[in-house]
């Protein structure tokens, strides 16, 4: 796939599943994005997993009231 394609087919996902997503997928996705390069290497980022509902829906409103964010 060249770069063109990716920018033509990405997707912005609103709509999520019931199930947890497992441990070992969760591992792997921010394996992935902590090797994701970074100027100078410094990797500027912090990924927090939240799992708890309340949070979720707090997250939601934080989020100026977009309701995907908290079904995420």
């Amino acid at each position: 796939m060249d770069f063109t394609e990716v920018i033509r087919t990405r997707r912005s996902i609103r709509a999520y599943g019931p199930d947890p997503v497992p441990d070992e997928v969760l591992r792997r996705v921010l394996d992935g994005a902590r090797m994701a390069p970074s100027a100078n290497n410094i990797q500027p980022w912090h990924f927090v997993v939240v799992r708890d509902a309340a949070v979720h829906r707090h997250l939601a409103e934080l989020a100026a009231g977009q309701a995907f964010v908290g079904e995420a």
